[in-house]
């Protein structure tokens, strides 16, 4: 059995990383809620560009577009893998991975490359030798758009010189403080989404023209709209894992301090009995 002098060590030990896990909460919640804010800023925008594309889309069924039509045969596929840099934050980067090894099965016989986003995916994937075409890391709001665009623009490069047939994205789509949902996402080819309303439209220069105008822009929208719903997801993954390592902290700390308090009340009531056996004793 312990002794107090052992628990007591135990209680700092546990006391420092609960210091640890506390700040640690402080600073995910306070990047959650900035990102979450961010999120639902920019949904009603990215949604807004899907109905447009499904307008236009339905207007010129008859065009077609290499982004939309998709090839024959499909041999060579990208994916973008959205991570954290940091762990610590329970399955979230586990998970993800987990997804794309799924996706890398079912496409079994396929040559797989990836773009990596977040250390946790170039880490992973370097490991296991896969083909990594790029590598975003330590991303920050005020460039993550720019970084959206220049994803976007390497992936239709890609496309458009055959090194890809298809593009996915993996990522995981915030939904509340408690819950986010893993997206896996094809990118390219474009699907064709039915049109919201029946109005004719009148293109110029072209349909083609304006597609091939629209098309690059509706990828940079859908990339960069993934980038804020994972890294809401991040910091609300990495919140609700310091806040259940502070309260299991807290449960130690409550347990070795009983622990500590009884056997220090076993050691006061044998002394106490110890001095009256030792005064019964010498009186008689």
């Amino acid at each position: 059995m312990a002794g107090t002098k052992e628990i007591k060590l135990r209680i700092k030990s546990v006391q420092s990383t609960h210091q640890i896990t506390k700040a640690m909460e402080i600073v995910s919640t306070t990047k959650f809620k900035k990102f979450s804010s961010i999120v639902a800023q920019s949904r009603p925008y990215a949604e807004s560009i899907k109905t447009i594309l499904g307008n236009i889309a339905n207007g010129v069924k008859s065009e077609r577009h290499p982004l939309f039509d998709g090839r024959e045969v499909v041999k060579k596929i990208g994916v973008i893998v959205m991570t954290s840099d940091r762990g610590l934050a329970g399955s979230f980067n586990s998970s993800t991975l987990k997804e794309f090894e799924k996706l890398v099965a079912s496409n079994s016989g396929k040559e797989v490359s990836v773009i990596a986003v977040g250390k946790k995916a170039r880490e992973y994937c370097a490991k296991r030798n896969y083909d990594i075409k790029a590598v975003y890391a330590q991303l920050i709001p005020e460039t993550m758009y720019d970084k959206a665009r220049e994803i976007g623009e390497n992936v239709v490069e890609y496309y458009n010189d055959e090194i890809f047939d298809e593009v996915y994205v993996i990522y995981n789509k915030f939904v509340s403080a408690l819950r986010s949902d893993l997206t896996v996402k094809r990118l390219i080819p474009i699907e064709r989404t039915e049109a919201t309303g029946t109005a004719a439209y009148i293109f110029e220069p072209s349909p083609e023209g304006i597609l091939t105008s629209l098309l690059p822009k509706y990828l940079n929208i859908e990339i960069y709209q993934a980038l804020l719903e994972n890294t809401a997801s991040e910091h609300s993954a990495r919140k609700n894992a310091m806040q259940s390592a502070t309260d299991n902290a807290e449960d130690m700390i409550k347990n070795l301090n009983l622990e500590y308090n009884r056997i220090r009340q076993a050691s006061i009531t044998q002394e106490i009995s110890e001095i009256v056996s030792g005064a019964a004793a010498s009186q008689n």
